[in-house]
This record gives structure tokens, sequence and C-alpha cells, in this order.
């Protein structure tokens, strides 16, 4: 009897160490693939941003192409590469493109890796594209919404830029160019926009709830059907202005400049 004890003890003992084992050896397993990751993904960004600074502009947008897709394989790099992108922005955009051309290629392609990342990754990056000039910039996300919430562009030039339905919650645009820029459903919730340049601007359908529009200048824009409930206005040039259909109330547009043109969505006290 006592050999049998002994023998299923052994046995139980012997169980538990292979057992231990295999998990030890699953565990450095796990840790050595970890680690060929985090080398191999060390390696392409290392690579990508080489391409960065490249002459030719197929080579760039390949290095940014690449970082996009570093962006969407971890996580834990997002912030340091969406710095990366819009440093290369600020730094390329400097000066306005020539007179009738639009941004170039690498700059477009920047800005949409930025405006279409995960911004949940984000940590304590914050986009700063603050003065770069970038007219007639372009975004077409499909089902997505360009993430530019809480980005710093004041000073930018966005004159005929093409944002529908672009999240720009909070964002500081004081100063911006957003001349004939094309904002359809913009979420625009508590963004800054003081002396903001909106002449001609297409915001129907826009959410400016709470925004601070104070001495903006809205000359001849379409803001039918937007939402400017709590938005500060004062001071701003609603001239030529289409606000039919508009949630506001009477005596938002009391310290406006207005015009027999301004079409509001009440009659005019």
């Amino acid at each position: 009897m006592f050999t049998v004890v002994v023998a299923a003890v052994v046995a139980v003992v012997g169980l538990w160490y292979s057992n231990v084992q295999t998990r030890q050896t699953n565990e450095q397993a796990r840790d050595d693939r970890a680690l060929a990751k985090e080398g191999q993904i060390t390696d392409r960004y290392t690579a990508a941003v080489g391409n960065l600074g490249e002459d030719k502009m197929d080579v760039r947008l390949g290095g940014i192409y690449a970082l996009q897709r570093i962006m969407q394989d971890s996580r834990r790099d997002q912030p340091t590469i969406a710095n990366v992108l819009a440093t290369y922005i600020r730094t390329h955009a400097a000066k306005p493109p020539a007179k009738g051309q639009d941004v170039e290629a690498d700059v477009q392609a920047a800005f949409t890796a930025l405006a279409a990342r995960d911004a949940t990754r984000d940590g304590t990056f914050r986009l700063d594209l603050h003065g770069a000039k970038l007219p007639n910039i372009t975004l077409i996300l499909g089902d997505s919404e360009a993430a530019l919430d809480k980005a710093n562009l004041s000073g930018a030039d966005l004159s005929r830029a093409y944002l529908p339905y672009a999240k720009l919650r909070g964002t500081s645009l004081g100063g911006t160019n957003l001349r004939d820029a094309y904002l359809r459903g913009a979420n625009l919730r508590r963004a800054f926009l003081p002396e903001a340049k909106l002449r001609d601007a297409d915001l129907p359908e826009a959410k400016l709830r709470d925004a601070y529009l104070r001495e903006a200048d809205l000359r001849g824009a379409d803001l039918r059907g937007a939402d400017l409930r709590g938005a500060d206005l004062r001071g701003a040039d609603l001239r030529g202005a289409d606000l039919r259909g508009a949630d506001m109330i009477k005596g938002q547009t009391d310290s406006s400049i207005t015009d027999s043109d301004t079409q509001l969505p009440f009659e005019p006290q």
C-alpha cells in the first residue's frame, strides 16, 4: 500500500513539473515572438522614416504609407508616428503651393493618414498643424469620419478644403482661412473660431453648438440647418449668409453684422 501511495505522489509531482515546464516554454515562446515583432516594427519604422527624407515623391509616399500601416499594427507607436507625420506636414507645407496648384501628394497623403487614424490610441498626442498651408486639401474616407478633434489648426490655410462630416470638436481654428471650404455636416461643437475666415463656406447641417465664432467672417456662408445653439456670434459678419432652418434663438445675432441679404431662421428684431 505504501508503495502505491509513493508512486501516486511521484506521478502527481511529475505531472505538475511537466506542466510548469510546458508553461514556461510557452511563455518563453510568446516573449520571443513579441521581441521579434517589436524588432520588425522598429526596422519598418526606421526604414519608413528614412524614406521621408528622399528626393523622389514615390519614395516619400511609400514612407508615409508604411508609417500609416505601422500605426494600425502598433497601438503603442501611434502617438510617435502621428507626431512625425504632423511635423512632416508643418515642414513641407510651411509655404503655400504655387498659384493654381494643390498641395503636394505627400502632404495630402500624410494629412489623410492622420485624419484616418484611430484617435482612441492617441494617448497624450494632440494634432498640431498650426499655420500649415493646405489649400484644397481633400478628405474622402468612405464610412469613416476625419478625426481632427481638438487639433490645433489655428492660422492654417484650409481654403477650398473638402472636409465633409469631419470631426472638429474642440478644434482650435482661430484666424484659420476656411474660405470656400466644404464642411457639410462637420462636427465643430465647442470649436474655437475667433476671426476665422469662413466667407462663402459650405456649412449646411454643420454642428456648431457652443462654438466660439466671435468676429468670424461668415459672409455668404451656407449655414442652412446648422446647429448654432449656444454659439457665440458676437461681432461675426453674417452679411449674405443663409441661416434658414438653423437651430438658434432670437437675439443670438443681435451683436452680429447682418444686412438685407442675411437669411435668418426667424424674423430679425
